[in-house]
């Protein structure tokens, strides 16, 4: 009985540190898709930087206007890639979007608009453009939700 007793003590011992291990399982993680976006900085706050078109937008036919050739740019004709009308961003801005080649205006999270202002005040090209009044042109990192980007970075 007295072998019994210690063969079984001993089974015991020796189960209990394999019951003791805690699981070891990789931590969780998930895949972000970080994407970039190049484009102009715009005001957000402008009622012109939205991607909603009213009814009367979206059906009435594009009104004609002068053409203008966009194939030479460097010949002094016009790139065709404007902010929307007096959305321009100023030093006092404080919510940004921007709008892609494509036209879609991508409004930035408040991490963003945070990023977006410091960089217009401490990048030196930027800070020149805003003075002449030309555009910002950015490239952005980060996450799309909706309309509106989660900003990685403003490289």
């Amino acid at each position: 009985m007295e072998k019994f007793a210690g063969l079984l003590t001993a089974l015991a011992l020796a189960c209990v540190p394999a019951f003791a291990q805690a699981e070891n399982h990789p931590p969780s993680t998930t895949a972000v898709n970080i994407q970039q976006w190049r484009g102009t900085l715009v005001d957000a706050a402008c009622p012109g930087a939205s991607n909603t078109k009213t009814a009367d937008q979206s059906s009435a036919p594009a009104a004609p206007g002068p053409a203008v050739d966009s194939g030479r740019p460097k010949k002094g004709h016009a790139k065709g890639e404007s902010s929307p009308a007096g959305c321009a961003v100023s030093s006092s801005t404080s919510a940004f979007a921007l709008q892609t080649d494509g036209g879609q205006v991508l409004k930035f999270d408040s991490v963003g608009n945070i990023r977006a202002a410091e960089m217009l005040k401490s990048k030196a090209n930027w800070t020149k453009d805003l003075s002449e009044g030309k555009p910002i042109h950015a490239k952005v990192s980060g996450t799309l939700a909706g309309e509106t980007i989660t900003v990685a970075s403003i490289p």
